[in-house]
C-alpha cells in the first residue's frame, strides 16, 4: 500500500504544481484578476486558480481508482463531490452568486455520496458517527439532515476564512493532516488514500498562494477544498475529528453569519480591516463591518498580514492536536 500511497500522492503533487503555474498564465492573460486589498500597492493577482488543486485532486483520484479498486465507488463519490463543488465555486468567480444563492448551491455538492449510500448500500453506510468515550451512534433518519451540511459547512467555512495570503493551503492542510493521522490511527485505508490525495495537491498549490501570493485561489478553490475534507470526513467516518480540526473555520463563520444575520456575499458589507500605508492591517473601527478573526487578531493597533496569518497558524494548529487527540478516545 505504501508504494500505491505514494504514487498518487506524487501525481497529486505534481498536477498541481504545474497547473497552478499554467492556469496562472490563463487568468492573467484573460484579466481574470483580484486585487489585493492587504497590500498597500493594490498588485492584481491572477485568481481561481485553486483550480489546480482539483485538477490535482482529480488525477491522483483517477489513478487510485487502478491502484486501489476495492475502494472505487468511494474514489467516485469523492471526485464528484470535489468536481461538483469547483463547478459552483467557478460560476461564483466569473458571475457572483449572491451569499445565500451560493451557499444554497453548494449543498447539492453531496449528491455523489447520498448516491453511493442509496446506490451501493453494500459498499458505503453513514448514520453511526463515531464519538470520544462512547462510541458509535445511531442517527439513521437524522443523518440524512445533517448530510448536506456536512460538505456545504466545511466549504463555506473554509472560502470565508480564504482572505489573506497562504491561510486557506496552510489551515486546510493542517486540517487535511489530522484527518490522515487519525485514518491511520483507527486503521481507515479510504481515509489514509483521500487525505493523502488532497493533501499533496494543496501542498503543490501552496508555494504559488504564501506570502506575497502571486496567485488567488477563487471561490472555485477554496470551495472546493473544503467540500473535499467533509467529503473525507464522511467516506472515512471521521465527522467529529473533521469539526474539531476544522474549529478556526468554523469559529470565523459564526462571528460572520451572527453579524449579518445570515448567508451572504461579502461584497454587501464594508471591509470589516483596512491597510495603513506601511501595510499594517488594522481594524477598520466601522460598526457595519462584520466580525471576523482577522478583524479580532489586527485589533486597533494593527498587525503585518504574516503576523495575522501566524496567529491563524497557531490556532490551526491547537486544533490539529485537539482533534487527534478526539481520535485517540474513540473506542476501537
Amino acid at each position: 500500500m505504501f508504494l500505491s500511497v505514494l504514487i498518487v500522492s506524487s501525481v497529486s503533487f505534481l498536477v498541481a504544481f504545474i497547473t497552478t503555474r499554467l492556469l496562472a498564465s490563463l487568468m492573467k492573460s484573460i484579466r481574470h484578476v483580484g486585487i489585493d486589498v492587504h497590500k498597500p500597492e493594490k498588485p492584481e493577482i491572477p485568481t481561481s486558480c485553486g483550480t489546480a488543486i482539483v485538477v490535482g485532486v482529480v488525477v491522483g483520484s483517477i489513478i487510485a481508482l487502478h491502484l486501489f479498486p476495492d475502494y472505487k465507488y468511494h474514489i467516485i463519490a469523492f471526485m464528484l463531490t470535489v468536481i461538483l463543488t469547483l463547478l459552483i465555486g467557478l460560476v461564483d468567480d466569473f458571475i457572483v452568486l449572491k451569499g445565500l444563492v451560493k451557499a444554497g448551491l453548494s449543498f447539492l455538492s453531496f449528491i455523489p455520496i447520498a448516491s453511493l449510500v442509496l446506490l451501493k448500500p453494500e459498499v458505503f453506510t453513514f448514520g453511526r458517527p463515531e464519538v470520544p468515550i462512547i462510541g458509535r451512534l445511531r442517527l439513521t433518519i437524522t443523518y440524512w439532515l445533517l448530510l448536506p451540511l456536512i460538505i456545504a459547512g466545511p466549504a463555506n467555512a473554509v472560502n470565508m476564512l480564504d482572505v489573506l495570503n497562504g491561510v486557506m493551503p496552510l489551515t486546510t492542510a493542517i486540517v487535511t493532516l489530522s484527518l490522515l493521522i487519525s485514518s491511520l490511527i483507527l486503521g481507515r485505508k479510504i481515509g489514509i488514500i483521500l487525505s493523502v490525495i488532497l493533501l499533496l495537491a494543496i501542498l503543490g498549490y501552496l508555494p504559488y498562494n504564501i506570502y506575497p501570493a502571486k496567485v488567488f485561489s477563487g471561490d472555485s478553490g477554496s470551495l472546493s477544498v473544503g467540500a473535499a475534507i467533509g467529503a473525507i470526513a464522511l467516506l472515512a467516518k471521521l465527522e467529529i475529528v473533521a469539526l474539531v480540526a476544522l474549529f478556526p473555520h468554523i469559529m470565523n463563520a459564526f462571528y460572520v453569519i451572527t453579524f449579518v444575520k445570515g448567508l451572504k456575499e461579502h461584497r454587501e458589507f464594508p471591509r470589516p480591516t483596512r491597510v495603513k500605508e506601511d501595510g499594517i492591517i488594522v481594524d477598520s473601527r466601522n460598526p457595519k463591518a462584520p466580525i471576523t478573526l482577522v478583524r479580532l487578531i489586527a485589533g486597533a493597533e494593527g498587525a503585518k498580514e504574516p503576523d495575522i496569518v501566524k496567529c491563524i497558524l497557531i490556532l490551526q494548529v491547537v486544533a490539529f492536536i485537539l482533534a487527534i487527540l478526539t481520535t485517540l478516545l474513540i473506542p476501537r
